[in-house]
């Protein structure tokens, strides 16, 4: 059987070159190693096509992390002076990713923005800057804060009978924190599973899908040293393969 091909969403930067200024896709390699450890075969998605060019082949997909998302496609008239990275073109193209994603049925993973742009497309709202919303909020941002990236920073409560705790095995984990904005209403299907010290929610998924399932740290720079961050892309890869299994076989012409 073939191992199953995941769809990974890369970032977009305008940078300056020697050249003049230049539009690059941006993915951290983490993202793939860990897709490649856990047994599938990543495949950098760029969004220059419409979803469905390539949906009908892909197995599973990763939204990543990346820049923030913009304010008016949640309902909010002004853009925080926190707010950074916007781009229209990832935004269009990961919700309408999303939005086919979900109705075919195919597995997902969200990390970091990747929940925040999940909430999004499904008629969700942001916390645009989490200090301003929540008092006596933790800093999210733990690089402010000098822990390393490899590092967790703070914990995480996991409800017991959602799949989050079924993967990762405990109902209590320590996770890494890079974000300044949040979910804040949560849009159905999604259930929220899973809450920081201070009340943001760190986990959702979809109950009635065959795997989606979103977090709000990044297990990408977590897997190598805990294996409890690596079962989320092991979970993603096994939801995949078991729709390879479910694929029709091909049948070569003589």
């Amino acid at each position: 059987m073939p191992a199953p091909l995941i769809g990974i969403t890369p970032d977009i930067t305008t940078e300056s070159a020697h050249h003049g200024l230049t539009t690059r896709l941006l993915l951290n390699l983490d993202y793939a190693e860990a897709i490649a450890q856990a047994g599938g075969i990543p495949l950098v998605l760029a969004p220059v096509l419409p979803p469905a060019h390539f949906l009908d082949s892909l197995d599973g997909i990763l939204l990543t992390g990346g820049g923030d998302i913009a304010p008016h496609r949640y309902g909010a008239s002004v853009i925080h002076p926190a707010t950074y990275g916007i781009s229209d073109q990832r935004d269009e193209f990961e919700i309408a990713l999303v939005r086919a994603a979900l109705a075919a049925d195919i597995p997902l993973l969200a990390i970091c923005r990747g929940m925040q742009i999940l909430n999004v497309a499904l008629g969700g709202t942001l916390i645009q800057h989490i200090p301003d919303a929540i008092r006596g909020a933790l800093n999210h941002r733990q690089q402010e804060l000098g822990i390393p990236s490899g590092e967790p920073s703070h914990p995480v409560i996991i409800q017991p009978d959602s799949l989050l705790a079924r993967t990762v095995g405990t109902t209590h984990l320590l996770v890494n924190s890079y974000h300044h904005q949040a979910v804040a209403e949560l849009a159905p299907p999604l259930l929220p599973t899973a809450t920081a010290p201070d009340g943001v929610i760190e986990a959702a998924e979809v109950p009635q899908a065959t795997f989606v399932l979103a977090v709000q740290w990044h297990p990408e720079r977590l897997y190598q040293r805990y294996p409890a961050h690596q079962a989320l892309f092991t979970a993603l890869v096994d939801a995949a393969q078991r729709r390879v299994a479910l694929r029709p076989a091909v049948v070569e012409k003589k």
